[in-house]
Parts: structure tokens; sequence; C-alpha cells
């Protein structure tokens, strides 16, 4: 049923894919197959089938990338009869406004799961006619990670509801995959691995090498001395009971210890010398890591950091002799060029080969750094790297989809990359996949040797340094790939998928409307909030995270954002806009241990908190946790909209007092509009009725004006007014 929707020779007929699609035509599933093995392919068959049985319903196909979802619309645009103008990839680049248009005109929507989480809660979209939600790399549903909400969403909305999942490595622990089942409402799963009967005529030859490469001298110097002082602050913190005797001593553990430690601190206060040795040892672990696992320019780059670092761990390094000959010493082989001998390695594998190689490598220095070297040997080399983010320079997604473009043209012989290229890429071409380093995550292993052996053999090398914890790393992982295997054989899903669906609010009556920073969208805040029946209209905001009337202006941090935000210096200036801007300003402190983080003294906080409490009148409220957070956002809300009928504030910045503020303050209200053109406008115009009045035309003459920004102008000005 439904294959006539299918073009002709578009989907090859595997056994395998007929069967699980059998199961997921009649059970909400998540489909577990090894890379390269067509489970775009299985989602799409059952669309298909699904459009048989529901002609009206629509199809939504969830991924995690923008480069992702390009790819999945356009092996469908490939596979359906249907017009292109029925396939449509949604992002954050397309406005909301735009986007609701779009979800009635298409058939098949492909979106990033920020982008529909946003238009949930901005009732930008509705489910009631999905008829299939196919959720590609469902591993990543866990925490605040949007799947979990849209699927609770879908479950709710949508008249005849049908949920796939889609993944090549859901976990390591059975707890872990019926978890994910769980959140996305899955009923039944299909699994098949590399070495499965139905599966092996299809599988491509896979050949795995690891590689070892022994550390020079000048590594061992260096590590000798790391691997003293990181043992000195062990043996401080087992001489006061807090850890045991066991042999290694892992991140997880110190992780652990932090945690307990700052819990107890703020009663008894002698446990802070014992927090500052913790953070000393996870600075040296980081070191010692970077050293046997990267190379000398990451390493470097870090130590730079850690010589600027005010904490007192970072101090008490500094001044430690060993620490002080690493530093030298790193420099030193920094300005000689000196590599790890996993550079010649590479070198070696690639030169060998003519065929294209994907290379990872875990940090964006030794991604640098790899491309450096390699294109100083005269092979084309691009990269892959993460997002730009407040505090890193990254790729745009735009540049992502550009770097794999041309390496699937032939552009580069070599893509270097971060976690960013580990999921779903489909790159047919690639003969070798190179692991700068292993990783410790049988997710993250799978995914990267699944970019290799999809359409013909393939090679997967392993870098790894004799004696250091990539060997460490590298079986915690195979022990993992192995624990999935077996959780994915035992599994019953019956009682593991059993969910409450929490029913979002449907009370009307006393709609309150909350205004949103758009970056507060990943915190979990909003979809509680959604759930409590609240409007959320997300906006970018220059002051405060929420806007809940017309004088009510909410800023929320997290503990560990609070202390950083008085570390470096951004904390009085954010309070000082808060209060410019709303006449009833409220902080929100969100979270536990605010005296026990970042090796700030109690007294210096409570100095802090005292001066923005009476200094500048500002109401500060503590909440334990996202859910407290939104209870209490709620309640404010609630009490300015309903009890005391305020209507909430559109906009924020500053009340004008000048009549020239006042003027660019009304021009700034304008589209796309902010304040150098709202005084090229003024000035042009000679005041604000001028610039109302001006034609398309004239706007146009004004730099920085186009035919499209002047029509959004007018049409701003001239439209009529509606409450809808």
């Amino acid at each position: 049923m439904g294959s006539g929707f299918l073009k002709e020779g578009a989907i090859e007929k595997r056994l395998y894919q007929e069967t699980i699609l059998g199961t997921a035509a009649d059970n909400n599933t998540l489909v577990v197959l090894p890379t390269g093995l067509g489970k775009t392919f299985v989602a799409a068959l059952l669309a298909a089938q699904r459009l048989g049985k529901h002609p009206e319903g629509r199809v939504l196909f969830l991924a995690p990338t923008k480069p992702l979802v390009e790819q999945h619309r356009q092996v469908w645009e490939n596979a359906f009869k249907f017009g292109k103008d029925e396939f449509v990839s949604l992002t954050g680049e397309i406005s909301p406004e735009k986007r609701k248009i779009l979800y009635n005109d298409a058939q098949f929507i492909f979106a990033t799961p920020q982008v529909i989480q946003n238009d949930l809660l901005s009732k930008n979209l509705v489910f009631e006619d999905y008829s299939l939600l196919i959720v590609d790399e469902a591993h990543r549903t866990v925490g605040d990670y949007p799947y979990s909400f849209i699927a609770e969403k879908y479950i709710e909305e949508s008249r005849f509801s049908r949920v796939l999942g889609l993944t090549a490595s859901p976990g390591s622990r059975k707890e872990d995959i019926e978890r994910i089942c769980k959140e996305l409402f899955l009923e039944k799963i299909e699994y098949r691995n590399r070495k499965h009967v139905d599966i092996a005529p299809y599988v491509r030859t896979r050949k795995m090498e690891w590689v070892y490469v022994e550390l020079p001298r000048e590594f061992m110097r260096m590590k000798d001395a790391l691997d003293n002082v990181f043992k000195e602050n062990i043996k401080s913190l087992r001489g006061a009971g807090l850890l045991g005797n066991s042999k290694y001593v892992r991140k997880l553990d110190l992780l652990k210890l932090q945690g307990s430690l700052a819990k107890d601190a703020a009663e008894n206060p002698d446990l802070y010398k014992y927090l500052s040795i913790v953070a000393g040892a996870m600075k040296v672990y980081y070191a010692q890591e970077l050293l046997e696992t990267q190379g000398i320019a990451p390493l470097q780059e870090y130590f730079m950091k850690l010589k600027n670092d005010p904490t007192k761990a970072a101090m008490r390094l500094r001044i430690d002799p060993r620490m002080k000959m690493c530093f030298a010493e790193a420099e030193s082989l920094t300005k000689i060029g000196f590599e790890h001998p996993k550079m010649d390695k590479l070198y070696e594998i690639i030169s060998t080969h003519s065929g294209q190689a994907l290379v990872f490598a875990n940090y964006r220095a030794s991604v640098d750094n790899i491309v450096k070297f390699l294109e100083e040997k005269g092979i084309s080399t691009g990269k892959l790297i993460g997002q730009v983010s407040r505090r890193t320079k990254g790729q745009s997604q735009k540049v992502q989809i550009e770097q794999i473009d041309k390496f699937k043209a032939g552009t580069f012989k070599v893509l270097v990359a971060t976690s960013v290229g580990e999921e779903g890429l489909d790159i047919p071409v690639v003969e070798s996949v190179i692991f700068y380093e292993p990783v410790p995550s049988a997710i993250r292993s799978i995914q990267r040797s699944g970019r290799t052996a999809r359409t013909s053999p393939g090679n997967v090398y392993i870098l790894m340094s004799k004696g250091t914890r990539d060997e460490a790393y590298y079986w915690s992982s195979k022990r993992k790939e192995d624990g999935m295997e077996r959780a994915l054989e035992g599994i019953d899903l019956k009682p593991a998928a059993q969910k409450t669906l929490e029913k979002f609010s449907t009370n009307t009556n006393d709609k309150v409307i909350v205004i949103a920073d758009s970056r507060e969208s990943g915190s979990g805040i909003m979809q509680r909030l959604s759930k409590l029946g609240c409007e959320i209209q997300l906006k970018h905001l220059d002051v405060a995270d929420f806007q809940l009337s017309d004088r009510v202006g909410v800023e929320r941090k997290t503990v560990d954002d609070f202390l950083q935000s008085i570390i470096d210096g951004r904390l009085m200036d954010q309070v000082a806009s808060l209060c410019s801007v709303f006449e009833r300003p409220v902080l929100i402190i969100e979270g536990s241990g605010l005296y026990n983080k970042r090796n700030l003294h109690p007294n210096a906080i409570r100095g802090m908190i005292s001066s923005i409490a009476i200094d500048f009148q500002l109401p500060i409220v503590t909440t334990e946790d996202v859910l407290d957070t939104a209870a209490y956002i709620y309640q404010i809300a609630k009490r300015e909209q309903i009890d005391e009928k305020r209507e909430v504030r559109l906009r924020s910045g500053a009340k004008p007092r000048l009549l020239s503020e006042t003027q660019q303050y009304i021009v700034e209200s304008l589209p796309k509009v902010g304040p150098s053109l709202a005084k090229r406008l003024l000035q042009e115009f000679g005041g604000v009725s001028g610039v109302f009045q001006a034609s398309e035309e004239d706007l146009m003459k004004i730099d920085k004006i186009g035919n499209k920004k002047a029509k959004e102008i007018r049409s701003v000005i001239e439209s009529k007014y509606s409450l809808q």
C-alpha cells in the first residue's frame, strides 16, 4: 500500500527493509541499522505506506543538523513522484511567518528539532494532520534535547500518529535504550548488525587497523612531570579520605568528588581547599590528555589559557616548578614546529591511498593543526567543525554544507572533522576513516566507523599512543559496543515504552503570554511553560530573558552562569540594563551550590547579592531547577496579566527621555531598522512624519535599504491594525 507514490527503481527492494516496514507500519518503532544500509529508505517506504492510508496526512522528518536535513530532503525528492515544492527544508534562517505558510503548503517537512520546538511553543505549528514523525539520530533523545518534547506534542495532537526512530547506535546500556523508546513512545525495536544473515549480502568489507605510535622523549619529560603533579594532588585527596585506593583515577571520579564536596563545603568550610585540589587535578588531567593524544599545538593553546586562569587552582599550578618546565618545553617545541608522532603516521596512511579520507579529531585546535600539517605536505584538505557560539568561533551551517559538497566533489582529498561529522553524512566515496584518537563512547565510535564502506570496501584506522589513555579509551568503547549488542538483543519494550502523556493545558479563559528570548529555547523552561498553558512569543531580546508585562522583565541565571558573570564582570552591567528598562525587574538564580563552585569566597558572593538587592533594589528569587523557575515565571506572569490586568511589554530598551531619543525609538520599531539606520532616516526625511510618509522609492535611496526592506517598512505603516 502506498508504493505508487515512489518512483520505479528509486529504492532497491531488500528483504530486511520489507520486514522492518511490516513492524513499523503497525507500531511506533526504533530502527537500529548499521550506517549505509538504508535507514532513510525504510523511512521513505513507511511514509509511502502512511500516505496510502491517510492521503491528507503530512510527514515530518527531524534531523539534528542542517546538512542532514538537506541530505534527507534531496534523497526523498529523488525517490518520490511528488513535485519539488512538496519537499521543504526548514531551519532557523527562515522566518517564523514564512515557516507557518510552508507547513500548510508542503507534504514533506524536513527540519531541525530546535525549529520545530520553537514553532510548537509559539503555536505556528499544530500536528493534527501529521501522519508520520521520523526522528533521525534518535540516540540524541536525552536531557533537554527537543526530541522528547516534540514527540509528546505529536502524540497528543495528531489524529493518526506513527513514530519512527532511526539510529545506528542507540547506546550501550539497556536502560539508556529503554529511555529513548519511552521518550519517543516507541513500542518495538528492529535491530540488525553487520553479522545478521539478511544484512550480510549488502555489507561492504571494512578493514579495521590499530596504528600504534611511541611518544618521543621530549613528550615523555613533560608526561612524567604532569604525572607527578597529578599523583601529588590525588595523594592529598586520598590522605583526607576523599578518594579510594584504586589504581586508576578517572575524570568521572574527579567530577563526582567535586560534586559531593560542593554540596558539603557550605557547612564545612575546611573542604574548600580540597575543592581547589580537585580542580587542579582536573586541569592537569586535561593537559595529560592533550599531550598524550593530541600534540603540542593543542597543549600550548591550553597552557596559554591556564596562564590567564584567575582561580586558585590555576595559580597554584603556575608556581609549580614542574608545570613551569612543561610551559617552557611546550612553548619551545611549538616554535620549532614539533609534532605528535601521530602526524607522520596520519600522512603515511593518507599518502599510501589514492582515495579520499575522513579524519576525526576531538579538539578544534587539533583539527586546525592537522589541516595545516597536511596542506604543507601538498594534500588538499578541508575542515568541518561546529557552529559559532557565544564563546567560540566555528563554522556556520552554510559553510559546513559547502565543505561537505567540496569533499563530495573531490575538491579535497581529506576532510578533517570534529564530532559534527560523525552523524549521518552520506559521502559514499570515502575510502578511509581515520581516528586521530580513540573515543570512549560506543555511539561515537560506531558513527565514525560508519562513514566508510558504504558502497564499496573501506578502511578504518585508529591512531593510538602506546601506554596512554588512548588505549584505555579504545577498550572502553569496545566494551560499550559489545554491551549495546547484548542490550538490544534482550530488551522487552512493553513495560519500558509506556510513558505517561502529560497533557498540555488547554485553558484559554486566562491566557498568559510570555515573551521569551529565543536563546532560552534549549533550557527546558519554555516546554514547561507551554504545558502550563502559556502562549510563548519568541523574540531576540537585548535585555532580560523573559518579559511578563509592560513593567516586569526577568533575567534568569543558573548558578554557574551567575558566578561566571561575577568573575568576568558582566553581572553589574546586566543588572543596570535590566533596572533601566523595567519598572519591576526580577533576577532568578537557578540551581544549588551557590557558595561551593568556582572557588569564589562566599563573602564575595554575598557582597554582590547585597549590592544588587540594596543598591539596585532588584528582587532576587532562588529556584531549585528548571521546573521551579517555570512555575515562578508563570505565577508572576499570571499575577501581572490576569490579576493586575497589565499588558505584555512588546519591546525592550531604556525608555527615551529626550525628544530626539523618542523619535529614534519610534523609527527603530520599523522592520530591520536599527539605531544607525533610524538616525539616517530621520536626518534624510526631517522627522518621524517624513519617514512614515516616504515612498518605497524614497526609502530605497537610503544606504542599506533595498526593495525587500522598503516593502516591509511600507507594509507595517500601511497595513490595517488587527488584534489577530
